[in-house]
């Protein structure tokens, strides 16, 4: 987290789900590897196929990705996006 102008600037974080064509989980999950961004990535069980977690610095880089890149690739069906929402403050006070 970097600080700058006394805010604090968080990347955007958001884990995005994807259904695929039988067969292509292993490929999509390589070829996600390699986009700069993309922090983790596995292959899954039940509704989605592949999860990644993506960290860039804007949501209109995020929508780039998801829409220009991940959608776009051989054998991607759908997409479904979590975006996080980030915060210094716990969820949980103890």
């Amino acid at each position: 987290m970097e600080k700058s102008s006394g805010r604090y600037s968080c990347p955007e974080a958001a884990y995005v789900m994807i259904n695929c064509k039988m067969g292509y989980e292993l490929s999509i999950a390589e070829e996600l590897k390699n986009l700069s961004g993309v922090k983790e990535v596995e292959c899954i069980s039940g509704n989605y196929d592949v999860i990644a977690k993506i960290e860039v610095e804007s949501v209109d880089s995020l929508r780039d990705m998801i829409t220009f890149k991940i959608r776009r690739m051989e054998g991607v069906w759908s997409t479904t996006t979590l975006m996080c929402i980030g915060s210094t403050t716990p969820m949980i006070a103890q």
